[in-house]
């Protein structure tokens, strides 16, 4: 076996780490070396909401429903068979993580997806006739 990398020998002292893992710690420089490939926090928490919003299936379809064109709470209501409380939670979630944004158009609240909405679902930038551009 090969001895473990510098901060991994006193982990158990009975115990030596397995020959690929030393070695594959000790080719990409070290345990430090392995830490300063970790995002930023502010990358992780952006990375963590994006990930809990696409979690669920209602979001996802709402954020789907809403690559298609521009809607209101009423029409994704409607399409979902869900609660105004449940629907309310579920934008709410989407507009924080950034994959979708709204505006106020006179008694209307309008839900468009955003710029990196599209590029989280994998689909082209290009908009589709009638939906307008947030970011």
């Amino acid at each position: 076996m090969v001895r473990a990398p510098v901060g991994y020998r006193n982990m158990k002292k009975d115990k030596a780490l397995p020959d690929e893992v030393s070695e594959a710690i000790l080719d990409i420089g070290g345990l430090e070396r392995l830490s300063s490939n970790i995002p930023s926090p502010s990358v992780l928490d952006r990375q963590m909401k994006t990930h809990h919003a696409l979690s669920d299936k209602t979001r996802l379809k709402i954020i789907w429903s809403i690559r298609c064109c521009d809607l209101c709470p009423c029409v994704l209501k409607e399409f979902l068979k869900i609660s105004d409380s449940k629907l309310s939670y579920h934008l709410s979630v989407l507009e924080k993580a950034g994959l979708v944004s709204s505006c106020q158009e006179k008694n209307w609240r309008i839900y468009s997806i955003t710029v990196f909405g599209r590029e989280v679902l994998g689909c082209n930038t290009i908009r589709k006739k009638g939906t307008r551009r947030r970011d």
